[in-house]
């Protein structure tokens, strides 16, 4: 993933493989809600989360170590990276983890994909960065979805609130995440620097379950398969092939079409929760989840793709410069 050509040129320039590849996005991001409550069920959350950063980082350290020669970080870089995998990774995607651990999966994500809309306020309230009226529309339109989704929900024996709580805090989190990723030094090789943000994530958590006890009170042999499925799933089909499928079409494609996956993602889950995990699945849901997703993708930016050709590394420093760009951190 070193010098990729932002233009559409190789892979990118079929429409069925770019198809392909956004149809990987959407289903993934779908199905981590449902592998977080399959895996949550067996392990403690925060233990979910745990294995699956470390892991994922340990897999990766044999790329790392290859790439470093070619692309060796700074240390301040190191240091942006592991304050991103504690903001995205353990601020964001464990809370999201643990979130779902206390509601229907479906409901989880759509909660879950709201990160643009806090992303919108903080750029307004911290940054002062205006919001056009497209964007306050859908910032109004999303949270009143998002009401109506957890009044709807309310009744269930399987939505506690505090679930609701956890999964909005990690989606503001993220967007928290977004908005300090183009202020700090970042590694130029993304591998090097996703490999630093598991690594930072999972010591950090590594602490937390360890301190917390939960490390005490886990029984890895008693975990049936189903919650290994779940676990493998989270560490390779979303956060090692996920993250390269996302960085692909972010870089090759169109960022705003990577960035599809906040509003189609939820639709996923909850069908798929509805006939995998036989969650109820009732109209007004799935009105109120189609509201809170009018508004979030009211919120995407949409641009025209620039046609200089340019490195991963370049493109990004230039979206980052204009500051309407999504971070190309790991995809929840």
């Amino acid at each position: 993933m070193t010098a990729a050509v932002a233009t559409n040129t190789g892979w990118s320039k079929h429409h069925g493989l770019v198809i392909l590849a956004v149809g990987y996005q959407w289903f993934y991001n779908g199905a981590n809600f449902l592998a977080f409550k399959v895996a949550g069920n067996f392990l403690h959350p925060l233990m979910v989360a745990t294995l699956r950063f470390s892991v994922a980082a340990l897999i990766l350290l044999p790329l790392v170590l290859a790439r470093w020669r070619r692309s060796p970080a700074a240390a301040s870089e190191l240091g942006g990276a592991a304050l991103m995998g504690i903001t995205m990774l353990v601020a964001s995607q464990a809370l999201a983890i643990w979130g779902t651990h206390f509601l229907p999966a479906g409901v989880a994500s759509v909660f879950g994909s709201s990160a643009p809309l806090f992303l919108a306020l903080f750029a307004w309230g911290v940054f002062r960065q205006p919001l056009t009226r497209r964007q306050l529309a859908g910032v109004v339109i999303g949270f009143v979805g998002l009401a109506v989704m957890g009044w709807s929900s309310a009744t269930g024996g399987d939505f506690r609130p505090v679930g609701a709580v956890l999964t909005l805090a990690a989606a503001a989190a993220w967007g928290a995440g977004s908005l300090l990723s183009p202020r700090l030094a970042l590694p130029r090789d993304p591998v090097i620097g996703l490999a630093v943000q598991l690594a930072a994530a999972g010591l950090a958590l590594s602490a937390i379950v360890t301190v917390s006890g939960i490390t005490a009170t886990t029984h890895l042999a008693r975990v049936p398969l189903t919650a290994w499925g779940a676990l493998s799933f989270l560490i390779v089909a979303s956060t090692l092939i996920g993250y390269a499928v996302f960085l692909a079409l972010n870089a090759q494609v169109s960022p705003t079409l990577a960035n599809t996956f906040n509003y189609a993602a939820p639709v996923v889950a909850l069908c798929l929760s509805a006939l995998v995990l036989h969650e109820r699945l009732t109209l007004v849901k799935l009105l109120s989840g189609g509201v809170a997703l009018l508004g979030v993708a009211l919120m995407i930016e949409r641009k025209r793709p620039t046609k200089d050709p340019r490195s991963i590394g370049a493109k990004q420093q230039n979206e980052r410069a204009d500051g309407n760009r999504s971070e190309p951190a790991l995809p929840q």
